[in-house]
């Protein structure tokens, strides 16, 4: 009898294991990128304009205002520097300084048949940042104003996208892969989805979770009866993601 227990014991003990160290790998799979205030000036930088034109040219200088960014200063090979504002631009796609030093997490996202390929793809294997203009309200109460806000869930952004917010105050540090991530993770964000922009906070993550979230039947199945984690949000975005893409991939078959 006592080895029977000792037995079921050990093949608990071995699921949980199991169980921690899958959660553990899908944390990481679904880090947000940092946010980021600098930018590399070796590196080009990718701008599209709302009418269509394509920029490439090397960023002199970046103007914010409330945080996020307001004007780009970008000089093209062989022309003279331009100023472009934010409200002109429909995204950008900009490397941070340090880009050597960035886990890209390459080989999750290397799946063309669920994730797609690109030119966010493209850009995005190479550590770049993502930026899109946005008509948000600042903390819900600001009247709506176009910004140019960092997607910091940009390789799975296709149903609910995620930006940062400039004067999010901070959790524990916490380390992702070989990426330190000093201060820790946003206890708020801007999140997006269908044309919808919250400001969305860890005390009020419980007030816009089933808006979020539980229209899918394969996510209730998975997290109905748990109590929801901050730190997971990413982890919550990301499955929510792929049950959204395989229900898709299911009904055009």
């Amino acid at each position: 009898m006592k080895v029977k227990v000792v037995s079921l014991l050990l093949f608990m003990t071995g699921v949980m294991t199991f169980a921690q160290e899958d959660l553990k790998e899908r944390e990481q799979q679904a880090a947000f990128d940092p946010a980021y205030t600098s930018y590399s000036r070796k590196k080009p930088a990718y701008v599209t304009l709302k009418d269509g034109t394509k920029i490439e040219g090397h960023i002199k200088d970046v103007d914010r205002k409330k945080g996020q960014i307001h004007r780009l200063k970008i000089i093209e090979d062989g022309k003279k520097k331009v100023e472009i504002q934010a409200t002109d631009i429909a995204d950008l796609y900009m490397a941070p300084s340090g880009l050597e030093q960035l886990d890209k997490q390459a080989n999750f996202f290397n799946d063309a048949t669920k994730w797609g390929k690109t030119d966010a793809s493209k850009h995005l294997s190479k550590g770049y940042t993502m930026y899109t203009n946005q008509m948000v309200s600042l903390k819900n109460k600001k009247k709506p104003t176009e910004y140019l806000m960092q997607v910091v869930n940009p390789k799975y952004s296709q149903i609910i996208q995620v930006y940062t917010d400039p004067f999010a105050k901070q959790t524990a540090s916490i380390g992702v892969g070989s990426l330190k991530l000093a201060g820790g993770i946003a206890k708020s964000y801007y999140v997006k989805k269908g044309e919808e922009i919250v400001w969305l906070t860890k005390s009020n993550l419980d007030e816009h979770f089933d808006r979020l979230f539980m229209d899918s039947e394969e996510f209730k199945s998975k997290y109905e009866g748990e109590k929801f984690k901050w730190s997971l949000l990413g982890v919550y975005i990301l499955d929510y993601t792929e049950f959204a893409l395989d229900a898709q991939v299911g009904e055009a078959k």
